[in-house]
């Protein structure tokens, strides 16, 4: 797609928007980015050049997904990460004069940035959140560029929060569509959803809180109930998980693969013909012959119990970053990344899963409706999303 197709479509898309609806669109995009010599899987988990070795060399890869927007009076452009996972603005820096108190910003995945607190206008989508609580940072681990986190809002307003609060969104709620692997592009909608990208029914179902001492429940991250993963071969469909397992799940766009517990890792890395790497790991990195995505296999992951959502993902949604050839065979990163019991990493459904899922954040009713995307969907029909929360599709 070139960039003069791309912004046409974008305006059509944005015509598709009435007058009475409070939704803001905005675009987010995959960057071939050249990846630094030992990591293939963005921040969240990295191979050692010592592990890395020259057999398998790193391509350009379009990891993770970024959203455009302006900082400042004059407005300065902006290239972020898009990540639900998290709460902050964070800006890198290259000299400021708007340093007001120091901080630091802690990430799932246990990188942090120390940097210093600063306001003032961000546009995204269009419009402008004056007074915006961001950071400038100046130091830190694990992130190099800067971040637009829309998550649950920690002791300061995120970007969408500010958004609903001034009344330019009807509530703190977005949709995300992805597309799928091949595309450049997908779309982020602030108070809105878009039925042309999803097979019905959307099903709602519960963040997972955690509860205070007192008795209340606090939401920090989107996290849902992982209630079963099955892993299918044509017609032959094969439960991994057991009886009565539950496992908390966050919807992660700023993770670029799917992070499961080591067990259930290790199960549907054999099932559909993975491995890790380099040889004799059992945790970690996987790779897969690149051919294996046109294979007629699939990872089924279901929500919330037996009423909840059921979202496929086939495996061409898996395989991907080629990393070279080993006697004739090409092979691909996988998109699972088997999480040893001793990284104490959470379960994470990043954009691995979420390319196959229509994603929608009510962060106002602590619920996340989860649907079958449709990549190619046609002419958009958006509703807003009120008050009142997600107005269409099931409680699970």
């Amino acid at each position: 797609m070139t960039m003069k197709t791309f912004f046409v479509l974008a305006g059509l898309l944005a015509s598709t928007l009435t007058t009475a609806q409070r939704v803001v669109l905005a675009d987010i995009w995959k960057p071939d980015l050249e990846l630094t010599n030992g990591t293939i899987l963005g921040f969240n988990a990295t191979l050692s050049k010592r592990q890395f070795n020259s057999v398998l060399t790193q391509k350009s890869d379009r990891s993770l997904y970024w959203i455009n927007v302006t900082i400042g009076t004059p407005g300065q452009k902006q290239s972020m990460q898009l990540d639900t996972g998290s709460s902050s603005v964070l800006v890198p820096a290259t000299g400021s004069g708007l340093c007001r108190q120091s901080t630091t910003v802690g990430f799932v995945d246990g990188g942090s940035v120390t940097g210093n607190w600063f306001y003032d206008t961000v546009r995204v989508g269009g419009k402008a959140i004056k007074s915006q609580l961001s950071v400038l940072g100046t130091s830190g681990s694990g992130l190099s560029e800067g971040v637009l986190g829309i998550g649950f809002p920690a002791s300061y307003p995120t970007i969408n929060h500010n958004l609903a609060a001034r009344g330019v969104i009807a509530s703190n709620s977005y949709s995300i569509w992805l597309d799928s692997l091949s595309s450049s592009s997908g779309t982020i909608l602030f108070g809105g959803l878009n039925t042309a990208r999803f097979v019905a029914p959307l099903k709602k179902i519960p963040v997972l809180g955690s509860t205070n001492a007192d008795g209340s429940v606090s939401y920090n991250l989107p996290s849902v109930a992982l209630t079963r993963v099955a892993t299918l071969q044509g017609s032959t469909r094969t439960v991994q998980t057991p009886s009565g397992y539950s496992e908390p799940a966050m919807l992660d766009t700023g993770t670029p693969v799917t992070i499961l517990q080591q067990s259930l890792a290790d199960a549907v890395i054999a099932a559909l013909g993975a491995s890790y790497y380099p040889s004799g790991s059992t945790s970690g990195n996987a790779v897969i012959p690149c051919a294996a995505a046109s294979n007629s296999q699939s990872i089924n992951f279901h929500f919330s119990g037996t009423s909840g959502p059921t979202i496929n993902v086939p495996i061409s949604q898996l395989v991907l970053a080629n990393l070279g050839t080993v006697s004739g065979v090409a092979w691909c990163q996988f998109g699972i990344y088997g999480a040893a019991d001793s990284q104490n990493l959470a379960t994470v459904l990043g954009d691995s899963f979420l390319r196959s899922a229509y994603a929608v954040y009510d962060l106002d009713h602590h619920q996340i409706g989860l649907a079958q995307t449709l990549h190619n969907g046609g002419a958009a029909n958006i509703m807003e999303i009120g008050a009142n929360g997600i107005p269409i599709g099931d409680d699970a």
